[in-house]
Formats: structure tokens, C-alpha cells, sequence
């Protein structure tokens, strides 16, 4: 029996605990109810039986219908893959079938059954991190985080795309969380800037374009996130997709930038208006002049190259008081600002004195804010 535990799998939901999430997620899970069920594909006939099924025994808790859908989705799953292993030729024979360099396999639970089984029943939800200005405080920005109903503090969104992208669905994954993004972003306060993270394949995906076009949100309110480093052969095509979008006014922030000469001549190329660095450099840089001198350097190549630098995974006072100093413009961390999903915390980021801040810099110095923070 799978033992993972949906959000609020308990026989009491919280919803009159202060700062509950259960209202929001239990909209959303009807919400994806009704559009499963309103499918009419033939192929998918019988998962909407068992949904309905799952949701009749379940009455008023749609949350634990889902939940007891997706374990049945992934024991399908699971009898698919333990199907193949049995059919694998035996490791001692002569004949055996030994996976190429690089190949990868799939995790259990994880497989191409339960990834289309997201994909069409949209169980994903976006939860938000504040991105702070450090120069002059308050909520700037909100990083667009990919959340699955199941696991509601995102330590398996990664893997889940790993295995999409394993099985060839990594591009419609990916999209199916930037659908929910945008979709969610309308809840946000309207002055905050919201970081979409997509790969550089998604990127140069023919659809991309067109999604953005039709994206609830103006141009000049979105930055694209590239999350991981180019390969060889995408510069020239991806500055080809990204000049329109930026001419728009769309932004673009480089995530986890590197250090290495090819990271450096990407950015040069680029020309990104964040370069965010990782926890790794963050990481008790109060106590580490070597990382504050690596992060100074990053802000004046930022300077030169037209980038303002960002800091992620900030989680003391100390690592703040130090990334201040050295005039990184933007932060998130958790001691900034947890990840939520609740649209009352995103209320909170709108405060007025935030948002006149906002306004003031954005016209006389653009998004993102300056590194020397005026």
C-alpha cells in the first residue's frame, strides 16, 4: 500500500485553523474533479469510472478522493513496471540488455501511467515564494513554484519532471504547470512580477510563444526563468524565441548561474535582466569570505552586463544582513517568505508602503531593481 499522505489526509479537515490551506485546496480539487469528468476521450473512459467511484465514497472530501485516485493511477503504474522488469531477460544470461550511458529509468510510482494521468487530470497546483527588494524591502516579485496535490512541500517536483522528460512528456509536464501558474498568478497582487521557471528546451518548444500571448498576465509583469544551463547548440535559436518576448517586456533571469567561462559567455549573451545564485554560495556567507568575495564579483559583472543580481535559499538574518552589504538588489528564502499556496498570504504582500516602493522604482529604474538599489 502506498503510504503517502495527501494534504489534510484525515478524517478531520482543518478548515477553521488559522491560515488553513484546506478551503483553497479543496476548490482546487473539485476543480479537477469536474474537468476529469468532463472528459470524453474513449481511452479515458475507465479512469473516469474509478474517479467516480473514488469520489461516491468519499462525499464532501474531495481532497481524499483524488488522493486514493492518484494511489490507484501509481499501482497501475507500478504493475507496469514490475510487467517490464519481469520480462527483462535474466541478468546472469548472455543476452541480457544492459542500459546504455546515460539512459535512465524511471521511478517507481513515477512512470509514464502516472504521468499522464497528471497530465490529464491537471493534479498540480502553484504555490508562491516573495521576492524581496533588499535594498529598500518589501515583496517585488513571486517565484511561480510547481506543487503536486500529494506533496504539498515540493521535495519530489523535481523528480517527477526528470521522469516526464525520461519517458519524452518533460515538454507537456512543464506546461501543464506554466498553465497553472498563470492561471493562479491573477490572485497575486497586481504589482508583483511573476518568475515562470521553464527549461531552455521549453524555451525553444514552438508553443511557447503562443501560450504567453494568451497568458492572463501582461508582458511586463512576467519573467522567464531559465532553469537549467544551455547545451550546445540552443544559444542561437533560443535568443531567436527570446528577443520578441523581451521586446514585449517580458524579463528573464538566469537561474543558479555558474561561475565556469561557458555560464559567463551565455549571460554575456543573454544579456538577463536577474542573475539569481543558489544556496550553495548563500549558504553561511556571514562566515565565508571567500563566497563574499565570489558573490561581489557577481554583482559587478552583473553591473556590466546589465543584471541585476538575485539571492535564493536565504534562511538567516546574518546571510541577509551580509547580501545587503554587498548590494545583491533581490532576495527569497525562507526567512524571507515560505512558499505558500494561500491566496490570504499573497494579500499580505500587496501592503501599500510595498507597493508605492514598488511603483517608484519601476519607473525610474525598471524591473529588475538596480544592483546599487535606487
Amino acid at each position: 500500500m502506498d503510504n503517502t499522505r495527501f494534504p489534510y489526509d484525515d478524517d478531520t479537515w482543518p478548515d477553521d485553523r488559522p491560515g488553513s490551506e484546506a478551503p483553497l485546496v479543496r476548490k482546487q480539487a473539485y476543480e479537477i474533479i469536474e474537468a476529469v469528468l468532463a472528459g470524453t476521450d474513449p481511452e479515458g473512459a475507465e479512469v473516469r469510472e474509478r474517479l467516480r467511484e473514488h469520489v461516491a465514497a468519499h462525499p464532501g472530501n474531495p481532497e481524499a478522493a483524488l488522493h486514493e485516485h492518484l494511489v490507484f493511477t501509481r499501482s497501475l503504474a507500478r504493475q507496469a513496471n514490475n510487467r517490464q522488469a519481469n520480462n527483462r531477460p535474466n541478468p546472469n544470461r548472455q543476452d541480457v540488455h544492459r542500459p546504455a550511458a546515460g539512459e535512465q529509468i524511471s521511478v517507481p510510482g513515477r512512470g509514464q501511467a502516472a504521468i499522464e494521468a497528471i497530465l490529464h487530470g491537471g493534479m498540480l497546483v502553484t504555490a508562491f515564494q516573495p521576492v524581496h527588494d533588499l535594498g529598500r524591502g518589501g515583496v517585488i516579485g513571486a517565484e511561480a513554484l510547481t506543487r503536486f496535490l500529494w506533496e504539498e512541500d515540493g521535495s519530489g517536483a523535481g523528480s517527477w519532471f526528470k521522469n516526464a522528460a525520461a519517458v519524452g512528456l518533460g515538454a507537456d509536464l512543464e506546461f501543464s504547470a506554466l498553465q497553472a501558474a498563470v492561471a493562479a498568478a491573477q490572485d497575486l497582487p497586481h504589482h508583483l512580477v511573476v518568475a515562470l521557471n521553464l527549461s531552455p528546451a521549453v524555451c525553444l518548444d514552438p508553443r511557447l510563444p503562443g501560450f504567453l500571448e494568451r497568458a492572463p498576465l501582461g508582458p511586463s509583469r512576467i519573467m522567464l526563468e531559465l532553469t537549467e544551463p544551455l547545451q550546445s547548440g540552443q544559444l542561437g535559436p533560443l535568443l531567436d524565441i527570446l528577443t520578441p518576448l523581451r521586446n514585449s517586456g517580458m524579463g528573464l533571469a538566469v537561474d543558479e548561474a555558474g561561475t565556469d567561462a561557458a555560464s559567463m559567455r551565455h549571460i554575456r549573451s543573454l544579456r538577463p535582466d536577474l542573475i539569481k545564485i543558489g544556496r550553495d554560495l548563500v549558504a553561511g556567507i556571514d562566515a565565508d569570505p571567500s563566497r563574499q568575495y565570489l558573490v561581489a564579483d557577481l554583482v559587478e559583472f552583473g553591473r556590466q552586463t546589465g543584471a541585476a543580481l538575485a539571492a535564493v535559499g536565504i534562511e538567516t538574518a546574518a546571510e541577509l544582513a551580509v547580501l545587503t552589504r554587498l548590494a545583491v538588489a533581490a532576495g527569497q528564502g525562507h526567512f524571507l517568505g515560505r512558499p505558500t499556496i494561500d491566496v490570504k498570504e499573497w494579500a499580505i504582500w500587496a501592503d501599500p508602503a510595498t507597493a508605492v516602493q514598488y511603483r517608484h522604482g519601476r519607473h525610474t529604474a525598471g524591473w529588475p531593481p538596480q544592483p546599487d538599489g535606487h
